[in-house]
């Protein structure tokens, strides 16, 4: 499998929040993230940067999972501490007080694939020519959409759609998603920068191009997002076909 990664601080912000991981342990386990600090709040760079930190240090020490149980009880105890050391830092350090971060991703294993979340980047996989949303948003707006409370429609511009009610480091423990997804032909990790911009046929038109390297897709999906105004950082791990390569 091929695996390339970018994080951009696009066209408006004044500094990236973004944080991205690609880590591949001595098991052959592979692990993406990314987190997107959360806009406007203090230090949202320094959530992501320690939550990426935090697997940077622990994921190389994994045990040889015996299944896939094993494996998402690993993660669901891991996303959990890193939460515990995020929030910790914002209890401890004033400059620090209500920062977070998203925390979505990957993690590949010879028994199977689960997906990771936590906030609103997203997990896409692509096959037969279509695209597939792997994690569910965790917004107000989206609980008020599945709850039938507004439309879709309605649900599109809403003012209070960024509005997070999972995060990493906002509260003392978090709530995170870990499921089995199904063996695709692309994956595809983003922070909001990427997917809230670019539509599933924009995506598709990009992963399904004909004699480019996943390395030229990735790029090329991040100078898409750019060219709709790069108003957000832009972070995103296109994944697919190959052998592993880490950059």
């Amino acid at each position: 499998m091929e695996i390339y990664g970018l994080t951009d601080i696009g066209l408006i912000r004044d500094m990236n929040q973004d944080s991205y991981l690609i880590s591949k342990n001595d098991n052959g386990d592979v692990l993406l993230l990314v987190c997107d600090g959360i806009g406007g709040a203090k230090a949202g760079e320094v959530a992501s940067g320690e939550t990426v930190k935090y697997f940077q240090e622990n994921f190389p020490k994994a045990p040889v999972f015996r299944d896939l149980i094993m494996a998402r009880e690993y993660i669901s105890h891991h996303v959990r501490l890193a939460n515990k050391r995020v929030y910790q830092l914002s209890r401890n350090f004033e400059e620090f007080r209500g920062m977070g971060t998203t925390l979505t991703g990957l993690l590949i294993t010879k028994h199977g694939t689960l997906s990771i979340n936590v906030g609103d980047s997203r997990v896409y996989g692509f096959l037969d020519h279509k695209a597939f949303r792997l994690t569910i948003d965790h917004t107000l707006v989206n609980e008020m959409l599945l709850s039938g409370q507004i439309t879709y429609e309605e649900s599109v511009n809403h003012p209070k759609k960024h509005y997070l009610v999972r995060a990493i480091g906002m509260w003392d423990s978090v709530e995170v998603d870990v499921h089995k997804v199904k063996d695709m032909e692309y994956y595809l990790v983003c922070s909001d920068g990427l997917h809230g911009f670019l539509s599933n046929e924009e995506l598709l038109s990009i992963v399904y191009e004909e004699g480019k390297s996943v390395e030229e897709k990735t790029k090329e999906l991040l100078d898409a997002a750019l060219l709709k105004g790069g108003y957000d950082n832009i972070t995103l791990i296109f994944a697919g076909g190959g052998t592993c390569q880490n950059t």
